[in-house]
């Protein structure tokens, strides 16, 4: 990671740091929760700005996965077969029939956080499917608890069902194929810091609320 990469990251820990701080402190939770779509959007944004090799392929396929995510939670809410019986709250910002745009976007950042970091460790696309279905199953896992309580979701009854998690895995496996199928997979240093940087972040929320 080079110096310029360094600081970006130590920037958005702290983003995220002060963003923690600001959920626990009653008079600035709701300035903070309102932030999310901003947040979201920077998180994905930045990685891709010191990304070494831009190419069609690689905005394509976070196009496609951005889309196919998107009514993959579509069928999931309208339904109840895939993740279970759920509706989504006002926290991730507009969208079109109670599914915010922003839920597209969250599934391209994850595969691509996730792809960009298991690149050159993994050899091929079926084991980085699988591997990062799972790594991306246990993000969901640690997530849950606080994103409810973030008010960007909510499920019946208040109970997370394993459906979910068997349902996160395989459409996470699905949507990373999906995305190799498109793009050429490269290292990310940023992308990688930044799954880690979100993961601490939700399991800090998980172990308060």
């Amino acid at each position: 990671m080079q110096g310029a990469e360094k600081r970006v990251v130590g920037i958005a820990a702290i983003i995220y740091a002060i963003g923690l701080t600001g959920l626990f402190i009653a008079g600035t939770r709701a300035q903070v929760i309102g932030l999310t779509p901003l947040n979201l959007g920077l998180s994905l944004s930045l990685p891709l700005i010191f990304q070494k090799k831009w190419s069609f392929g690689l905005f394509t396929g976070l196009l496609c996965v951005a889309v196919c995510g998107f009514f993959i939670e579509y069928a999931g809410v309208h339904t109840g077969l895939l993740f279970g019986n759920y509706h989504y709250g006002k926290t991730l910002g507009i969208g079109w029939q109670g599914i915010p745009y922003m839920i597209g976007i969250n599934w391209a950042m994850l595969v691509f956080f996730v792809v960009s970091s298991l690149s050159g460790r993994i050899g091929n696309a079926w084991g980085i499917a699988i591997t990062g279905g799972f790594i991306m199953t246990f993000y969901d896992f640690i997530m849950e608890p606080g994103a409810v309580w973030m008010g960007m979701w909510h499920w019946k009854n208040g109970i997370i069902p394993m459906q979910n998690y068997i349902a996160w895995f395989i459409c996470s496996f699905l949507l990373i194929r999906l995305y190799l199928w498109v793009a050429k997979p490269e290292r990310n240093a940023i992308a990688t810091a930044l799954l880690i940087i979100q993961t601490v972040f939700f399991a800090a929320v998980r172990l308060i609320v």
